[in-house]
């Protein structure tokens, strides 16, 4: 039977757990009573956070997992069910940029972004849904990006990572359809993190930091996961943008292409 509050008591795994929005979110869940399982590569980083989730949720475990490693995923997937005793929520957070225009895009590039933003989320989810399925409950959210529902001028890649992600998520909503568990879309706009700094193997950021903070990024999907919405977007505007493309993306994207074209000009 599914619990009445799918987040207080919950047994939660949070992937790029080390900072930005999966660092809020672990807090935030902690903060509501799930036990929180945080992966991420850097173990200094990850360390801190996990000293800050256990205020509030002391049972909480972090693990250092790269998830460039795919072969990796499914027993360190069970290492989190037997160390939790089961995984209730799976927030698939982490991810990639990929700065590049597509006309400059490699295979390597293409290969890296898709591994990690795209292969690994549906690895992990196939990896803790027998558990789920056992159970008779289960959510498993997947962290999408504005730039699958606005633009993707010179991100293309990245985008197209995310969007393949959000069709396997309508997939998998419609495949769980009686079992007790589902899967859901999330999709935050600009955020105040360091995924928009310099990095290797991307171009420069487009600009400096802005956008909304973690904390509310946070916020906007623990609201999601109680409410069971399919999909949901960190901010009204957000969703307002996403409805403008769908009801004319011809516009939408012409409208873009003029003001590329304008910021090419004032250059």
């Amino acid at each position: 039977m599914a619990p009445a509050d799918p987040v207080a008591g919950a047994r939660a795994l949070v992937t790029g757990a080390s900072s930005g929005i999966g660092a809020a979110l672990a807090v935030t869940l902690a903060r509501e009573g799930a036990t929180v399982a945080l992966w991420a590569r850097r173990a200094d980083r990850l360390a801190e956070v996990l000293d800050a989730v256990r205020v509030h949720a002391p049972a909480s475990q972090a693990f250092v997992v790269d998830l460039d490693d795919l072969d990796a995923i499914p027993a360190r997937a069970a290492e989190v069910e037997t160390a939790l005793g089961g995984v209730d929520l799976l927030v698939n957070n982490a991810g990639i940029p990929k700065r590049r225009p597509m006309t400059a895009l490699t295979r390597a590039d293409l290969e890296e972004v898709m591994r990690v933003n795209f292969e690994a989320p549906v690895l992990l989810a196939s990896a803790l849904l027998p558990g789920m399925l056992a159970r008779g409950h289960g959510r498993i959210v997947n962290v999408s990006s504005m730039g699958a529902h606005s633009a993707a001028a010179r991100v293309g890649a990245y985008v197209a990572s995310k969007a393949a992600l959000e069709a396997y998520t309508e997939g998998l909503h419609l495949d769980l359809v009686g079992t007790g568990v589902d899967a859901h879309c999330f999709v935050p706009g600009t955020t105040r993190t360091e995924f928009s700094l310099p990095r290797a193997g991307n171009d420069a950021p487009f600009a400096p930091p802005g956008g909304m903070e973690p904390d509310a990024v946070a916020a906007a999907l623990v609201a999601q996961v109680r409410s069971g919405e399919f999909e949901a977007f960190a901010a009204d505007d957000l969703a307002a943008t996403a409805a403008a493309k769908r009801r004319d993306p011809a516009r939408f994207l012409a409208a873009t292409a003029a003001h590329l074209l304008r910021t090419i000009d004032g250059e």
